[in-house]
């Protein structure tokens, strides 16, 4: 479930932790009873406690901010969060960042996986306290 939260393909994931697709596949299957190598758990743990950390920075600036917004007796507009349409796109903000989770370079897809999960989440969690909110394609400028 936290892989396929996080957008993680099975191969991803063997590549990053050195084992074959198959072998992802086995240690998800219930009728398998392989299980996983303590690297894979690391990676797709530490990515979804990044996505966590990262989302929930968000909500908490975000319902502080329109909490703020209606104690001063405005409705507030919609918060608005970025979500990454494609790879390209996020390369071109990110061209200098190299992440580390669980002894791993994630490389910046990986983080691209991680801040679209935090966005998510995010969604998930305004939603369910009535912020206003919307979602648009993180836009970069050439």
């Amino acid at each position: 479930m936290m892989r396929e939260t996080l957008g993680l393909a099975q191969a991803w994931v063997a590549r990053a932790v050195g084992v074959t697709t198959l072998t992802v596949v086995h240690w998800e299957d219930p009728r398998e009873f392989a299980l996983p190598r303590r690297e894979a758990w690391d990676l797709v743990e530490g990515m979804w406690a990044e996505a966590d950390r990262r989302a929930a920075a968000f909500v908490d600036m975000a319902s502080k901010a329109v909490a703020m917004a209606r104690e001063n007796g405005v409705e507030p507009e919609p918060v608005m969060l970025s979500y990454w349409r494609s790879f390209e796109d996020h390369d071109v903000a990110h061209r200098d960042e190299d992440v580390v989770i669980a002894g791993f370079h994630l490389g910046r897809r990986g983080m691209m996986r991680v801040e679209n999960a935090a966005c998510r989440m995010a969604v998930d969690r305004l939603h369910a306290l009535g912020v206003p909110l919307t979602v648009m394609y993180a836009e970069v400028e050439a």
